[in-house]
């Protein structure tokens, strides 16, 4: 059973008037579907943005009327319509209807309705509560009408005009068209033709939501292999931060080592200069007093010793060959560094 909602238009929020199909699917009215389209060159359905149209060359109101009308919509919007009006006997005018006859669609109150009943006429007529009609269900009862005269029941139906007649107009107007058939021999073919559709549709329906399952569920798989995918890419990357951060420590360990040799030996050597030098330095002086104030007998003496002094002692200055070399160079060590990472990251690539 259609909800209220569903006989309205999704533009306008109206009942629909003149509901056309979309290649969509969905409804709209007539009128909706033109302003629609005219607001934007390249208008799709407002509901699912699918084309309207393949291509059109012509006004807006031909390409829409072009669009088959829903003819079971518009009878539920106008049957609902009927079920709406306040509930009036048709005869009585001011008595309250609790009957409705579903051929003529008349609202009748408890006397009108026994009278209906017994109608050669009407007696026939299905008259339900009017709390228990649906709308769905005084649309299929309502009476099939010729198309010219719309007072009469049409008893055929035309194929060539595609339309539903009378016995009179069969014999008149459309006594030369082909295809013209008992209407109720039509509606079976109809139903079957229908049902075939429908199993059709039915058994699409069910392929597509199998294929839009399998595409969810492999959405879902790709969404748990891209977390699992981001973890190795963190696990990976704290691995070589942890690579970094070792050859850093290691780099730094090195440095630091091969300097305090350096720095050590440089102390060795400036405390052994030092001492030359102080020994230098006190030679000097005594050297210097010598020649200022010794005696000459003492003065040969002196010079002999202090000759034999000076001599012993170590004169070298040339310290930076044996200290001032570097035993480690940290450039090469930060490049052998660099290298054996990008060997890492290399591997990397290569497995990705």
């Amino acid at each position: 059973m259609a909800e209220p909602h569903e006989r309205e238009c999704a533009v306008c929020t109206n009942d629909f008037t003149t509901p056309k199909i979309l290649p969509c699917g969905h409804l709209l009215c007539r009128e909706c579907v033109i302003s629609w389209m005219d607001s934007k060159p390249d208008a799709g359905c407002p509901l699912c943005r699918c084309p309207i149209v393949e291509q059109s060359d012509g006004s807006s109101s031909a390409t829409v009327d072009a669009l088959p009308t829903d003819f079971v919509m518009e009878a539920l919007v106008e049957s609902a319509r009927v079920l709406s009006k306040d509930h009036l006997c048709c005869v009585c005018e001011d008595v309250r209807a609790d009957f409705i006859c579903l051929q003529c669609q008349d609202m009748l109150c408890s006397t009108c309705t026994k009278a209906h009943r017994k109608l050669s006429a009407t007696r026939s007529h299905d008259v339900e509560s009017v709390s228990t009609v649906t709308p769905e269900r005084l649309a299929a009862s309502r009476p099939a009408l010729c198309a010219d005269h719309g007072d009469k029941h049409a008893e055929y139906f035309c194929r060539e005009h595609r339309l539903a007649v009378c016995s009179a107009c069969k014999a008149n107007k459309h006594k030369v068209c082909r295809g013209t058939n008992y209407l109720d021999d039509e509606m079976q073919s109809a139903q079957n033709s229908l049902k075939d559709l429908t199993k059709i549709l039915v058994k699409a329906e069910q392929k597509l939501e199998q294929a839009i399952g399998q595409v969810t569920s492999r959405l879902q798989e790709v969404d748990v292999s891209e977390q699992e995918d981001m973890a190795l890419v963190d696990k990976t990357c704290d691995r070589l931060h942890k690579l970094v951060e070792d050859a850093r420590n290691q780099l730094r360990d090195k440095t630091r080592m091969s300097h305090l040799q350096i720095r050590n030996s440089l102390r060795d050597v400036k405390t052994d200069l030092s001492i030359r030098h102080g020994k230098m330095t006190s030679h000097k002086h005594i050297v210097t007093r010598v020649v200022a104030v010794s005696p000459r007998p003492a003065l040969i003496h002196m010079r002999l010793t202090l000759t034999d002094r000076v001599n012993s002692l170590n004169f070298r200055c040339d310290w930076q060959r044996e200290v001032w070399v570097k035993h480690l160079s940290s450039v090469d060590c930060c490049q052998a560094v660099v290298r054996l990472i990008e060997q890492e990251l290399l591997m990397l690539e290569v497995n990705l």
